[in-house]
């Protein structure tokens, strides 16, 4: 009697669980995209990090020149890297990346002179752009993201809103309201690949 019990269970528990996953399955709002994953980024190793100065981020007087470099920025893989300028380090997560669907990004930056001090008040700004065609640019910016809490270094930049399935370029600005005309200036950026399916 009990064997036959134990059979009786066992295939209705199974055709239950299908019909969830079936359930799941049709309820599904597409494929989902997000960062592209490659080579860690290295670019700032063996450099030392620049410490930023608040006070240059509207100098007076222009005493320092960052020089100009015709290298490009790099574009980084994975979800975390370092700014073009060595000054921050940046990580972030992201809700689920769909084709003409809002996202968020979590946003964390630290000071890179300062490991795990958090980059107050950067007031994350973004751009993006098909990566083979810088002409395709996103069209509706989400405002300057604040800091949220205050002093964390946390910032969620919303909604992003992608309208072309690809390969995308997203760069965050940090502190964009300041100078960039001091090599110690807070301005910063830097730039992943997102993919958006």
């Amino acid at each position: 009697m009990r064997a036959r019990r134990l059979s009786f269970w066992f295939p209705t528990t199974l055709l239950l669980g299908f019909a969830a996953l079936a359930g799941c399955g049709s309820s599904s709002e597409g494929p989902v995209g997000g960062p592209v994953s490659g080579l860690a980024d290295a670019h700032c190793a063996g450099v030392t990090p620049i410490a930023v100065n608040q006070a240059s981020c509207h100098p007076a007087v222009t005493t320092t020149d960052p020089g100009t470099t015709t290298e490009e920025a790099p574009v980084l893989y994975n979800a975390e890297g370092d700014d073009d300028d060595c000054k921050y380090h940046v990580a972030f997560t992201s809700t689920p990346v769909r084709l003409n669907q809002d996202v968020t990004f979590d946003v964390t930056a630290t000071l890179l002179a300062s490991p795990g001090t958090a980059a107050t008040g950067a007031n994350i700004d973004i751009e993006a752009y098909v990566a083979d065609n810088q002409f395709h640019v996103l069209g509706d910016l989400p405002p300057a993201a604040p800091e949220s809490p205050t002093g964390s270094g946390h910032y969620k930049v919303t909604p992003v809103k992608f309208d072309a399935s690809g390969r995308w370029v997203l760069r965050f600005h940090l502190y964009e309201q300041c100078s960039d005309l001091t090599a110690d200036s807070p301005h910063g950026h830097v730039a992943f690949y997102i993919d958006v399916p």
